[in-house]
């Protein structure tokens, strides 16, 4: 009994020290370039669904701040572009890889985390569940008030 709620939201199976083996996931590479050009493609974000375009999302940062001037006029702008990539062990985990065997193991390592009282897993990682952000704040907020009565 850990005595006080203890919230972990990292990778499930690194908590238990993968002996069950990894949990598979996608990742992503990521390219920045800096274009002279007042705008790119008019908004923050593009997101590219095509099978003939190797990336599947383009952000042009200067777009999340339309209220200065500055940035908005200035010559320049930087775009990043997502790429999507296998994942490997030691690269960022991005999205889970939801599959009978994916979820056989997480179902193990869940089974790991029920024996320790007061321990709560959350998150993306944690839960090995794909999240927005809007819903990543609404479950940790539904986690603070069963665990906190708010």
């Amino acid at each position: 009994d850990l005595g006080v709620p203890v919230f972990y939201s990292g990778p499930i199976d690194r908590l238990f020290g993968y002996r069950y083996g990894e949990l598979p996931w996608r990742s992503l590479a990521f390219e920045q370039e800096t274009l002279k050009m007042v705008d790119f493609q008019g908004t923050s974000v593009v997101n590219y669904t095509e099978a003939d375009v190797p990336y599947t999302r383009i952000h042009e940062f200067k777009h999340y701040h339309p209220e200065d001037k500055a940035v908005m006029s200035c010559c320049k702008t930087i775009i990043m572009r997502e790429y999507p990539r296998t994942w490997k062990s030691g690269d960022e985990p991005y999205y889970p890889v939801n599959n009978h065997e994916s979820q056989a193991l997480l179902e193990k390592y869940r089974a790991e985390a029920t024996k320790i009282d007061g321990l709560v897993v959350g998150g993306r990682l944690g839960e090995y569940r794909y999240y927005d952000m809007d819903q990543s704040i609404g479950k940790a907020l539904e986690l603070s008030a069963v665990h906190f009565g708010q």
